[in-house]
């Protein structure tokens, strides 16, 4: 496999629209003297001297031999900036000095330039023209561009049609939107281009033909919404009746369906204007939504997170006559208004309207006696009212509800309805896990044993199985019976011998291990905690499995880890070739990552199955590699991040998961671990007296290394930091804690570390307590661990009450591990030194306490 090359700059790459915060990609051993590049420190493929500067640059793209598939050779992709002729330009880029950088390329276009290089650094004036807020001179040169042809002619024709475009311009535009070619991913962006060309030129009928094909494909809402709420504006400056009802029509789809109601204020403002304008015939059916349409608006607010906007319409849906009696559509109803009210965490409100909802849903359509269960739709028997198409979910999502609250009775209940009715359901085994727990939060271990032992039998393909059982030897481990916990284990492991989901992956021959050792079977024990060392690298069960082996038998651990390791190293190197290396996308692609067009080359890629996760794994990985090298981190962490998450998702990372990150594999692992703003974590970790593995293992699992995302929760920045907390950190270090300023790298990096800082304090016996802390609050380990004060940390995280937390602590102690063995060298570091009791302290005081 490939790695990633050392940079220790950035580069700023992105449109005047789209412009992104720039990262570096972590060190390596780029600089090193070829004698002190070791196979513990460096891959067998080291990069390469860079090219003479007279020389263009050798794509990453080489020819095979006739019958062979072309390579990708990721050492040899140069950014058009990182040409030693345009260092001046580099650097006054990266100080975001975008006129003075235009002129120095100006400058270097003087001088006589190879075509091709010639053509790359004139794609790149008009980017930067444009980044310096001169849209007429980028168009210019992004003409030249285009007239100078090779893989980006299109694309300079498509930026120069938008910005004589939105410089007032519209035949120019249309003039340059007509000569983009259809096979390029973005020719299906020429509908907006054109659609407000036309608008301007006072064509409206056309504009909206446009506008309509254009909303009418799936596009991220920072997309659609702005070009939405234009089209509606537009619609309403050319009055008409029939204008007005699209703009309404426009307008409430944004009102309705942006995530979190982003334009909605520019949009209901729309709205209004337009109903007034309408004769009151036509006004009234926009005003008196029917059942259906307001069915339908809860449901979309409810896709869109506008929670409390969802119940207002659920207010009115409820009160319909039609939703009085069982049918589909009462049915709906409750059931989009109890989801309403958990999600506004009105929690034991949810759990009584499901009741509700569920007898809106009908009875259950009865079976003969052997029969198999009605199908869906199926008509039902005289006499009995229909079942609501979703009255499974329903029935679900009812038990969860009652679960949330603690009502266990109720829970159980409703989950063993859906056994009983729906016993071919996808949702059945599901229902006998969540069914089964809610009975033992009842004290009946009995039944609790019973259901989950039967699991495997009853539902054969249940996806559930393993985690049925796996409950149920966790039932019996924290009560101390290890022998009991044995069979479980044996059963689950016999069906799922290798899970590979990140928060389960080696988890059942770790526990069948430990359960060995507390039986009286060490050496079986051992074997089995040494294979997971051997084939789950770096997992999370991988971790606990080399801390326990030490406490028994530091030198069996040390030669588990040693003989992976080694074992992993003498792979040869193996070429990444794929036939659609020769495709003009990925060409594309390639030229446009050069150029720093990180979205751009994203959408080409996407035409060969990138975004689908279709393409054959030898494209996703070097998709990966082109847009980390173009400054994309997050995008290329993207196509990564699912690769332990799930079964299904694990053909897309490939081998590397079952390897270590040494020779060959060393580089897919440095490509979905990578380390941004290096010089920034360096420091603040020193100065917070914290591992730079953490910083990093929280910034890839918080924001995934995007350093302006926000979350719903109003979490702002690379460590997802919210204000008050951010406020508490920045006042020590003088430094501001506004939204806007956590957004920015060296604020944000500074003030998570200095908060991880203080919650490792509160946690002095076991610093990795701070991981749970980070993501649910300092206090809330603390009073669990005051509930199970004598409790193994491995049993103390598979029974931390928020599953968000759980599942957190995993993937970040699973990140832990990686960047501590990647860039820390072979030695253990904390994560694979995991102190075994959860608070050894309190551990101690309970033990010092006893009589």
């Amino acid at each position: 496999m490939f790695r990633l090359d050392a940079r220790s700059g950035a580069t700023a790459l992105a449109l005047a629209a789209t412009l992104a915060l720039t990262a570096s990609l972590g060190a390596s051993c780029a600089g090193a003297p070829p004698a002190q590049r070791g196979a513990a420190a460096c891959p067998p493929l080291c990069p390469r001297p860079a090219p003479p500067p007279s020389a263009a640059p050798a794509g990453p793209v080489v020819t095979g031999t006739p019958g062979q598939a072309p390579a990708f050779d990721p050492e040899r992709l140069t950014l058009v900036l990182d040409d030693p002729r345009l260092a001046q330009v580099q650097k006054l880029v990266e100080q975001e000095a975008y006129a003075g950088a235009a002129a120095a390329m100006a400058q270097a276009l003087s001088a006589p330039l190879p075509p091709a290089d010639a053509a790359a650094f004139r794609y790149q004036l008009g980017r930067l023209r444009a980044l310096a807020g001169d849209p007429v001179g980028a168009a210019k040169e992004y003409d030249a561009a285009a007239a100078a042809g090779g893989p980006l002619a299109d694309h300079a024709r498509f930026a120069a049609a938008d910005l004589l475009a939105r410089a007032g311009q519209p035949d120019a535009a249309l003039e340059r939107a007509r000569a983009v070619s259809s096979d390029v991913a973005i020719a299906d962006e020429l509908d907006r281009i054109v659609a407000g060309a036309l608008a301007d030129k006072g064509d409206i009928e056309g504009a909206a033909a446009r506008w309509r094909a254009y909303l009418a494909r799936s596009w991220p809402a920072s997309t659609w919404v702005p070009e939405a709420l234009r089209f509606a504006r537009a619609l309403l400056r050319h009055p008409s009746e029939d204008h007005a009802e699209e703009a309404i029509r426009v307008a409430r789809r944004v009102i309705d369906e942006a995530p979190g109601g982003a334009g909605a204020g520019e949009a209901k403002e729309i709205q209004d204007q337009a109903l007034s304008t309408l004769p009151f015939a036509r006004r009234k059916p926009f005003l008196d939504l029917g059942p259906a349409d307001l069915l339908a608006r809860a449901r979309a607010l409810l896709a869109s997170r506008q929670d409390k906007e969802a119940l207002a319409v659920t207010d009115a849906l409820i009160a319909l006559p039609e939703a009085q009696a069982p049918s589909a559509f009462a049915c709906d109803a409750f059931a989009a208004r109890g989801e309403a009210l958990g999600r506004l965490r009105r929690r034991a409100e949810a759990a009584d309207l499901f009741g509700t909802a569920i007898e809106r849903c009908g009875p259950a359509a009865p079976a003969a006696a052997g029969a198999a269960p009605a199908a869906a739709g199926a008509a039902p028997a005289a006499g009995a009212s229909a079942p609501a198409p979703r009255r499974p979910e329903t029935l679900y999502n009812a038990g969860r509800a009652s679960l949330r609250v603690d009502r266990h009775a109720e829970a159980a209940a409703r989950f063993a309805l859906l056994e009983k009715e729906y016993p071919d359901h996808r949702l059945a085994d599901d229902a006998r896990y969540l069914g089964a727990r809610a009975l033992l939060g009842l004290g009946d271990q009995a039944q609790f044993v019973q259901l989950l032992t039967a699991m495997p039998d009853d539902y054969p393909s249940g996806d559930m199985v393993a985690d049925g059982l796996f409950e149920l030897a966790l039932f019996e481990m924290e009560r101390g019976d290890w022998a009991g916990a044995v069979r479980p284990l044996e059963r689950a492991l016999e069906r799922f011998p290798h899970e590979r989901a990140y928060h389960a992956a080696g988890r059942l021959p770790y526990y069948l291990g430990r359960a060995r050792i507390e039986t009286g079977s060490p050496d079986k024990g051992k074997a089995l905690l040494e294979q997971v060392i051997r084939d789950y690298p770096l997992s999370f069960y991988m971790a606990l499995s080399h801390a326990r082996l030490a406490d028994v038998d530091p030198a069996a651990a040390e030669r588990a880890l040693s003989a992976a390791l080694e074992r992993d190293a003498s792979a040869p190197y193996t070429e990444l070739r794929s036939p659609l290396f020769a495709q003009p996308a990925f060409t594309r692609a390639v030229e446009l990552a050069r150029q720093g067009e990180a979205k751009l080359a994203r959408r080409e890629l996407d035409l060969l199955g990138v975004g689908g996760k279709t393409a054959p794994r030898e494209v996703m990985w070097a998709s990966a590699f082109l847009l980390a090298r173009s400054g994309a981190l997050p995008q290329s962490y993207s196509i990564l991040r699912t690769a332990m998450a799930a079964p299904a998702a694990v053909e897309l990372a490939g081998e590397w998961v079952d390897h270590y990150p040494v020779g060959r594999w060393r580089g897919a692992w440095e490509l979905a671990y990578p380390r941004p703003f290096s010089g920034l974590v360096a420091a603040e970790t020193k100065r917070s007296g914290i591992p730079e593995a953490l910083a990093y293992a929280i910034m890839r699992e918080e924001s995934a290394f995007d350093p302006r995302v926000a979350s719903p929760a109003q979490a702002f920045g690379l460590m997802q930091l919210i204000v008050p907390t951010a406020k508490r950190m920045a006042k020590p270090l003088g430094l501001p804690w506004s939204a806007d300023a956590l957004k920015r790298p060296e604020v944000n990096i500074a003030l998570g570390c200095r908060y991880l800082s203080q919650l490792r304090g509160q946690f002095s016996d076991n610093p990795l307590l701070a991981i749970p802390a980070y993501n649910a609050g300092g206090g809330a380990p603390k009073r669990w661990i005051a509930e199970r004060p004598s409790q193994s940390f491995d049993l103390w995280v598979e029974r931390i009450p928020y599953e968000e937390t759980r599942l957190y602590t995993k993937r970040v102690m699973t990140s832990l591990a990686v960047y501590e063995l990647l860039y820390a060298g072979a030695q253990p570091g904390e994560a694979l030194r995991t102190p075994l009791p959860a608070s050894p302290a309190a551990r101690s005081a309970v033990a010092n306490a006893a009589p």
